[in-house]
């Protein structure tokens, strides 16, 4: 779990306080490998224009992890009919511009104080929409109801970094 930055708001549903104060650890996901890479790697590349690179630097520090959880996950579906019953649209809450991320991270404070027993948030991944993104709250799962299921692929070199490369060679972007 990514423990928090100070709680300064850094990503769509991160970072924010629990009732007694403390900042709540998350966990991102994703269900498929472009999905994670997308939402990581190539987060803050632009869609358009001629800059479309990343540093190989930005590689070092990140790792493919494959996790299993032990029950079945108990998630706010922020997609299709979910979306409908909150009464807003993709663009309103998960296919927004960071600017927005104060308003969306407020969305997450409210469901993880007035849902005491959901786990996290699921939706579309905005980077990459054939995939789905999920956010785990930090204290909502006990120790041990995530195993890692396989060795962590670093990004930087080896099959993880052949998974980065492939990716980029699809979206457009060069790693330099």
């Amino acid at each position: 779990m990514h423990p928090g930055q100070n709680g300064n708001v850094v990503g769509r549903f991160h970072f924010f306080r629990d009732p007694q104060g403390r900042t709540v650890p998350v966990l991102y996901g994703s269900d498929q490998v472009d999905g994670a890479i997308a939402e990581t790697v190539f987060h803050d590349v632009p869609v358009l224009g001629e800059y479309r690179v990343v540093l190989e630097s930005r590689l070092d520090s990140l790792s493919i992890v494959w996790l299993a959880p032990s029950r079945a996950l108990r998630l706010v579906e922020l997609f299709g009919h979910g979306l409908r019953r909150l009464g807003v649209r993709a663009s309103q809450l998960t296919d927004t511009e960071a600017s927005e991320y104060v308003r969306t991270v407020a969305w997450a404070e409210v469901f993880y104080r007035e849902l005491g027993d959901v786990d996290g948030l699921i939706w579309v991944s905005r980077q990459f929409n054939v995939a789905k993104a999920c956010v785990l709250f930090g204290g909502r799962l006990d120790s041990g109801q995530l195993t890692i299921t396989g060795a962590p692929w670093p990004l930087r070199y080896g099959p993880g970094r052949d998974l980065v490369d492939q990716a980029a060679v699809h979206a457009g972007i060069t790693i330099v």
